[in-house]
Order: C-alpha cells, then structure tokens, then sequence
C-alpha cells in the first residue's frame, strides 16, 4: 500500500510539472508591469512633445509682440496678457514665462513646464515629473547702430610697413556668403598720410561694427606696394560680435593677440595712464580686453600690433596703430517690426 501511493504521488507531480495551461497567465502577470510602463513612456513622450510645442508657439508670440515695439516702449501690460492667456491655455500643467531684453535689439521669453508623468512612473527611476522647456528670441529691427568717424586716430608714422584700418559691418549668421558676412568695408585711417573722408558704415540691427588690420610689409615709404598683391601682406579681421550675456565686444582675428581694447568713460580718460588717462602702457604687456559694453556716450580704444609674434618681431606694446571711436548711437529707422531669430 505504501509502495503504491508513492507510485501514484510521482505520477501525480509528474503531470503538474508536464502541465503548461498556468503559463500564460503567469507571463502576463510577469511582463505587465514593463508593457505598461513602455506604453506610458511613450504617452508621456507624445505629451511633452505637444508641450514642448504649445511653450514654443505662446514664446513665439510674447517674443514678437514685445519686439516689435521697440526697446524704449513699455510693454509689461501686453506681456502680462500674453502670459496670462498662455498659462490658461495649458492644459498639462503650470507653465511659466519670463521675458527680458537680453541686447538693445533682442527680446528673450524663456519658457517652462514641470509635466506630471503618467503610466511611465512604474518604471524604476523614471519620478514622477520631466521637466519642459523653450526659448524664443525677437529681434527688433527698427533700429541701426549709428558711429561717428574716428575721434582719434595715430598710426605710426615711422614704422617700415604700410597699415591700413578699414571699418565694416559683420553680420555672424553670414559667415557661408561670399562675403564672409562683412559688409561696407570702409578705409578710416592709415600710416601714409592719406586724408579719409568717408562716412562711417551703418549697421543694421544683428551687426556689429568691426574693424580691419591691412599690413604690407616694408612699403610706407613705396606707395605702389601698398596694395600690390605680390608684396607680402596680412589682414586681420576683428568681425565682432557681442558677448551673449555681458554684451560686451568679442573679436575673432583668427586667434592672433594683436588687439588691446579700452572703454574709456569720457574722450579725455582715452589717454595712457602717465598723463592722467586710463590706458596701459609699457612693452612686453599681454593686450586688455574690455568686458563692457560700448553704451552711448562713451568711447572705445582700439590698439594695435602691426605684427604679431610668429609673423615678425613684436615689442607686444600694442600702440603701433590707436583708435578712438565713440560707441554708437541706437537710431530708429521708423520700420516698427520685428523678426525671429531664435
């Protein structure tokens, strides 16, 4: 008797092991979790997308709306609507605009949502929340930055070589053109004697005043080398831009250290230190920088290496060609628009 209910208690565990119609249900049980979780991914994925959209078009219009009227005008009411009529539109959570003229031409609108996460929160590490944002930049293009020529401006007069200092305009999103973005190239001063009666460029909003070093080597004494092709010549290229957040002056130059730049409070402080001025002086000097921006009433002193270490000796006194030029004046073209920039 004993022998035979151990035969059928085998048979018996035998079958239950051999027994598959568990499984399913067993697996459905055992992948749910992750097929749930996959599927919320993808719904909140869809939904931050939609969001994502939603911030763009509302920062889109704040950064328009702004821009279009102008720096000076007082624009915090149309604003408040636009914000106000964003935030009751959106269906996905609180959302949050700020806006703030990042340059005299630019109108940033940041925008922010934190978006409650669905199904996805079962995944392991997935929380409870992601984060959405976007940022619209209006540029307001009724404006012109306006220069006077040269206040001062001393090239030396004894130096071999010939130096030469165009004014242009640089636009940074023309770069690909044949131009290189440079734009009004104008000739302002040079070491040969030559008298420059040309107007200075005007540039447009999203341009920046630049300025260009032409050096022929060993011909300020032959004016028919000064622009020879086949005498040995460089041109260094300052194509400006703005910082993106201090807005003050940048200068490319292709790496070369041959710029030293000053902002000067009043035209009489644009002198050298030894006389009561601002300016540095003495040789073997690493060039200052000025890291403000070129406001309305002030000056801007630009001196010059007429060449740099590696292309002929340098005594790195930065004062071989010195200009002055007052910072511009914003001048309204009477064009109350704007654009999208970013």
């Amino acid at each position: 008797m004993r022998r035979l209910l151990g035969h059928k208690c085998s048979r018996t565990l035998r079958r239950f092991g051999r027994d598959q119609r568990g499984n399913f249900a067993l697996l459905t049980a055992l992948m749910a979790v992750p097929l749930f979780g996959l599927s919320g991914l993808a719904l909140d994925y869809a939904r931050a997308v939609n969001a994502r959209t939603h911030l763009q078009t509302r920062s889109d219009a704040m950064a328009l709306a702004v821009a279009s009227r102008g720096p000076n005008v007082d624009s915090s009411a149309i604003l408040a609507s636009l914000q106000a009529d964003a935030m009751a539109g959106s269906a996905m959570g609180q959302a949050s605009f700020t806006g703030r003229w990042t340059s005299a031409t630019d109108y940033t609108v940041d925008a922010a949502l934190v978006l409650p996460l669905t199904l996805s929160q079962i995944i392991p590490g997935a929380g409870a929340t992601m984060p959405v944002g976007a940022q619209s930049v209006g540029r307001y293009i009724g404006l012109k930055y306006v220069y006077k020529p040269p206040e001062f401006s001393s090239l030396d007069p004894e130096a071999g070589d010939f130096n030469r200092v165009y004014a242009y305009c640089f636009d940074p999103t023309a770069v690909s053109a044949a131009n290189k973005g440079r734009s009004q190239m104008t000739a302002i001063s040079d070491n040969g004697g030559t008298s420059y009666i040309n107007p200075m460029p005007e540039c447009r909003a999203g341009e920046m005043m630049s300025f260009q070093l032409y050096n022929s080597r060993n011909a300020r004494t032959n004016k028919s080398l000064w622009d020879k092709a086949s005498n040995e010549h460089y041109s260094y290229f300052t194509d400006t831009t703005l910082h993106p957040t201090d807005k003050y002056e940048q200068y490319n130059l292709d790496g070369w250290a041959i710029l030293e730049t000053v902002l000067c409070p009043s035209l009489e402080k644009c002198v050298v230190k030894s006389k009561g001025g601002i300016l540095p002086e003495g040789k073997n000097r690493t060039p200052q920088r000025a890291t403000e921006p070129c406001s309305p009433g002030k000056y801007m002193y630009y001196g010059w290496e007429d060449r740099p270490p590696g292309r002929g000796s340098s005594d790195k006194d930065y004062d071989d060609i010195r200009v002055i030029i007052k910072c511009p004046d914003l001048i309204a073209t009477g064009d109350e628009n704007a654009l999208l920039v970013r």
